[in-house]
């Protein structure tokens, strides 16, 4: 691939995502590609005050003013459903952030595939879901290259879609943040006024709902003396979560919004533990995150999230009340804990936004030679 080609990196998940995995994942490979020339942001409009945090960092990281294209042509709660409106020169790259696609012929299209939660009808309801099939259906046939961010997605992806030519797929994993990092010594965190340090409590991170079997929890953590709990994001708390909390964890639980990566570290070194109950991810980057901060895990091997904890986590038999509560008591073993931790820091390694940066780069030359060469 000719180094002047250029590449478009359409960003309309930061319009879209308040935050999530898919927005963290845009950011970071755009802090690297920003590095090279020829290489170009997309965004809907000039407006950075409508962009989520990830994308105030990126705007923030544009001095060069050509590196930047405005699509400008319709409000975003239309653009999400249609394909990209803009004219790219020829031989280009267009890669998109959140199932769009690009129909230009002469442009190479690579599409990522984060998860099928909408197909296996966990995600979002009718019709919503089915429009979201639907670009996904369009973006795949489209696709000149295609990314899963883990096995598991592949595996899926082949599986909804068998007539794509496994030539076109390749898996590039997720990495996970510097500002993630152990605290040798740890310290009275900027959360000591919600709750005793001395205290322990387990974390919870990210939405509650549905397939991510919160449900568990409340139960579950309130048969360990003491233990408390700490929901980290994921949106207001609904009454029937309240209800149960206040049922089985009265003056146990907190609830943070609006946090930074700093202040989550922080939580993660502090923890007695990260846990992580979703039966179904495409990735699962706070397992990564915690295990970098030194906080063991609470998993199982469902979906990609074995896959991803390797052996690093303690793995759930069951997902129910009884088996998280058993493993809540097993992690009180010092030497169990200790050995976990340890490789937790080992298996965290392994995933680097610098290596999901490189092997995407390289994906585009070579999908790019296959389609022009």
């Amino acid at each position: 691939m000719d180094n002047q080609i250029k590449i478009y990196l359409d960003s309309i998940v930061f319009r879209i995502q308040k935050f999530g995995g898919a927005s963290t994942y845009w950011k970071e490979l755009l802090i690297n590609f920003l590095k090279l020339d020829d290489v170009n942001v997309v965004l809907q409009s000039a407006d950075f005050d409508e962009l989520n945090n990830d994308g105030k960092e990126i705007a923030g990281l544009l001095t060069d003013k050509n590196k930047l294209l405005i699509e400008n042509t319709l409000p975003v709660s239309l653009l999400r459903y249609l394909p990209f409106t803009k004219r790219l020169p020829a031989k280009s790259i267009y890669h998109n952030s959140y199932y769009r696609t690009c129909f230009q012929k002469n442009v190479v299209n690579i599409f990522t595939v984060h998860d099928f939660t909408h197909k296996r009808g966990y995600a979002s309801k009718f019709p919503r879901k089915l429009i979201h099939i639907g670009l996904t259906a369009i973006g795949l046939k489209n696709a000149d290259g295609i990314i899963c961010i883990s096995e598991n997605t592949k595996k899926d992806l082949m599986h909804y879609y068998p007539g794509i030519p496994e030539k076109k797929i390749k898996v590039i994993y997720h990495g996970v943040s510097d500002e993630f990092y152990h605290l040798p010594i740890k310290k009275d965190g900027w959360f000591r006024d919600k709750f005793e340090l001395s205290d322990k409590y387990a974390l919870f991170v990210g939405k509650r709902g549905g397939y991510k079997k919160f449900d568990i929890l409340p139960e579950a953590i309130s048969s360990i003396k003491g233990l408390k709990l700490v929901m980290v994001g994921g949106g207001e708390l609904s009454q029937t979560e309240y209800d149960e909390l206040n049922k089985f964890l009265p003056g146990r639980f907190y609830k943070l919004d609006g946090i930074d990566n700093g202040e989550l570290n922080e939580l993660y070194n502090n923890a007695y533990c990260l846990i992580y109950t979703s039966i179904y991810e495409g990735f699962g980057i706070p397992l990564l995150e915690a295990m970098k901060a030194g906080c063991p895990v609470i998993t199982n091997k469902l979906s990609s999230l074995g896959e991803v904890a390797g052996d690093a986590a303690l793995m759930l038999e069951s997902i129910t009340t009884e088996s998280l509560a058993k493993k809540l008591i097993e992690l009180e073993d010092g030497v169990l804990r200790a050995d976990l931790i340890e490789k937790g820091f080992n298996q965290s390694e392994k995933f680097t936004w610098d290596k999901c940066f490189t092997e995407t780069y390289s994906f585009y030359r070579e999908i790019y030679n296959q389609k022009f060469n």
